[in-house]
């Protein structure tokens, strides 16, 4: 069989939202981290302790609430410089000759992949907001993973689902994309059944 090649990616739109987000989050993110160093120094400079005596209940207390606020502010520190890359997200939905790649791109820098999906484990393709769709949805084994930064599609892309079987169980997979992604995927396929019975009939609303 001849080769197919065909790669699609969906940025996040609202990028001056994202940009402020992204300052806010590595902002605070600072600010903790600065918080921690002196929880730490406070440690281990700021707590006198009677030679004499020893350690006392009092200076316990103060190293255990200052070790307890510098674990908090690391923790923080850490969570909030990871989270400030989510905010520019992308996705890249590529197909190759019988496989469905999808993949997840942070802040442009950092690629995770998520899904690697055989044709012969699609089980439907059809429009998000379909009779079909909302059917699969109320399914209790068949869970949602939406593969898109965005809550209304671009101008020339719409919002798809993909019911697959994955590693981790089925899935309906939401693609911001365009219908030849779709269509390259059943032309290779050769499954015309594949697609949803109401799929030229568009529901006319957003996610």
């Amino acid at each position: 069989m001849q080769e197919v090649f065909y790669e699609e990616s969906v940025d996040t739109h609202n990028q001056a939202s994202a940009k402020r987000k992204y300052l806010v989050y590595k902002i605070f993110s600072i600010i903790s981290a600065v918080f921690a160093f002196i929880a730490i120094l406070n440690v281990l400079f700021g707590i006198p302790i009677d030679e004499e005596v020893g350690f006392t209940t009092a200076t316990i207390i103060a190293l255990v609430v200052w070790l307890v606020i510098a674990a908090l502010m690391i923790v923080l520190a850490v969570m909030l410089a990871r989270k400030k890359h989510a905010f520019f997200l992308s996705y890249d939905y590529t197909f190759v000759s019988g496989d469905l790649r999808i993949s997840k791109v942070f802040n442009n820098r950092r690629r995770k992949h998520l899904y690697n999906i055989p044709t012969d484990r699609i089980i439907k393709i059809g429009r998000v907001g379909s009779d079909s769709y909302e059917k699969l949805k109320k399914s209790p084994d068949v869970k949602e993973d939406i593969l898109t930064p965005n809550t209304e599609a671009d101008e020339d892309k719409e919002f798809f689902y993909v019911h697959a079987q994955t590693n981790v169980g089925k899935k309906i997979l939401v693609l911001e994309c365009r219908q030849q992604l779709l269509f390259t995927v059943i032309r290779y396929m050769n499954k015309p059944n594949i697609l949803e019975t109401e799929f030229n009939k568009k529901p006319g609303i957003s996610r």
